[in-house]
């Protein structure tokens, strides 16, 4: 027999957004006695036509729950749609506050800025597109139509390219997160000072320093390094060239290297090293070393102390000074540059050897091989050829320095030294080795080695 209630008057209630309907028993001697099926039944008269929650009503009746209302059908809220987001790849390095503990023990109180580079066809982000969410309904089955998720703009800048809602980089650089997208660049723009707050610099790329380099600090660079202020005691190295528009105090241990050129205002007690030309208007108290040209111009132009090595030769306004101050101006290739290549041309000739014996006993092993093999022969003639890799390896190193060495010394056989104004005694020149003490005021000369000699001819 179906359970029925006690004598009562059902209530139903719709909600206002009609997403809800409840069922109230209330007791009352002149109401009906009421089945499950006729309450169901009853629920359906009012025009909701999404599925009633039998469970419910069969508790209503089997626990005698009256004068409370229960819900007992319901419709569907619509979901809205996910908005578009981006998932990025990349991240900027988070800065180191705190000293850092190096390996060997000791503590690095200036911290090094870091970046973050990329190389080329790297994945930068993605996008998720936003989403169409789901439809829902009323009880008395109306749909409502959901909103949809909000797409984001496509990420904005440059050095990066665009592919199926990807974004990769379009070249080697360095990325710079913006609120509107990447920037990917090879140059690390300083607006200000570089300095113990800043942090040294090592970078991949070009370096444009709008401030000053304090002492302390160390700016390293595979490209280009411009420093638009001052340079203190630093080491300032770059892999192409250095330009620095105010000068150097390099307090006698600052330090440019560069692969390419160096141009700057003034040296003083500093060093200043450069696979390429060196053009500077004064110099005081420094050692400048270039492979190329060194150009001492401009208006008070002067050497004064220390020394100047110019593999192709310099042209100065003015070297010393009328106190007799040491000065030392050298052109051409050192002798340690002719001893080194003399070294070199006998290092190659022993190792050309090495790899020729080694070559002949592979080939015997080989020929064994042929006939009777044993693994102890195989393992020897494995080790042979190891080692032939590894000197055939040293011996390109060293063909290649020798090349390099030889060019230098050929482009420094013509060097000469000019002097546009003055040379005083103190100053001390040399050429290819060949040397000779200024023992008096000197104007408008050109040094050239013949012969042997040095000789002083007049410009004009």
């Amino acid at each position: 027999m179906e359970m029925t209630t006690r004598l009562c008057v059902p209530e139903i209630s719709i909600s206002e957004d009609k997403m809800s309907v409840k069922m109230k028993l209330c007791l009352n001697d002149n109401g009906n006695r009421w089945t499950a099926v006729e309450l169901k039944q009853l629920i359906v008269s009012k025009n909701v036509k999404t599925e009633i929650i039998e469970s419910s009503i069969l508790d209503m009746i089997r626990n005698e729950v009256y004068e409370i209302n229960i819900e007992v059908s319901k419709g569907k809220p619509a979901v809205a749609g996910r908005d578009g987001y981006f998932i990025y790849h990349v991240s900027m390095p988070e800065v180191e506050d705190a000293p850092k503990e190096l390996e060997d023990g000791s503590v690095e109180y200036v911290k090094t800025t870091a970046h973050t580079v990329v190389e080329k066809d790297d994945l930068l982000a993605e996008y998720v597109p936003a989403t169409n969410g789901e439809y829902g309904y009323t009880i008395e089955n109306t749909m409502l139509a959901p909103k949809r998720g909000k797409d984001l703009p496509r990420l904005k800048g440059k050095g990066f390219y665009h592919e199926d809602g990807k974004y990769y980089a379009a070249s080697h650089g360095m990325v710079q997160i913006t609120e509107r997208g990447f920037r990917i660049t090879n140059l690390l723009e300083v607006s200000g000072d570089v300095d113990i707050n800043y942090g040294h610099i090592d970078f991949d790329g070009d370096v444009n320093i709008r401030g000053d380099v304090k002492s302390g600090m160390m700016v390293r660079a595979t490209g280009n390094i411009e420093i638009t202020g001052h340079v203190g005691n630093c080491l300032i190295e770059a892999g192409k060239n250095i330009i620095v528009h105010n000068g150097m105090q390099g307090k006698f241990s600052g330090k440019l290297i560069a692969g390419g050129d160096i141009e700057c205002k003034f040296f003083e007690n500093s060093q200043a090293i450069a696979k390429g030309n060196i053009v500077v208007r004064s110099v005081m108290n420094s050692q400048l070393e270039a492979e190329g040209m060194v150009t001492v111009e401009g208006k008070d132009s002067v050497v004064l102390g220390g020394s100047v090595h110019a593999v192709r030769g310099m042209e100065l306004t003015e070297a010393g000074n009328d106190t007799e101050l040491e000065t030392l101006l050298v052109a051409g290739a050192l002798p340690d540059t002719l001893r080194r290549d003399i070294e070199l041309g006998n290092m190659i000739k022993k190792i050309k050897g090495e790899v020729e014996l080694l070559e002949r006993s592979a080939k015997v092993l080989e020929r064994m091989a042929n006939t009777q093999i044993t693994k102890e022969t195989n393992n020897r003639r494995m080790k042979i050829i190891q080692a032939k890799v590894i000197k055939s390896t040293e011996l390109k190193k060293y063909q290649m320095e020798k090349v390099r060495n030889e060019a230098l010394i050929q482009s420094g056989k013509d060097a000469n030294i000019v002097v546009q104004k003055m040379i005083y005694p103190g100053c001390r020149v040399e050429i290819a080795g060949v040397g000779i003490d200024v023992k008096q005021e000197l104007k408008h000369v050109k040094f050239v080695l013949r012969d042997g000699i040095i000789e002083a001819a007049l410009l004009y």
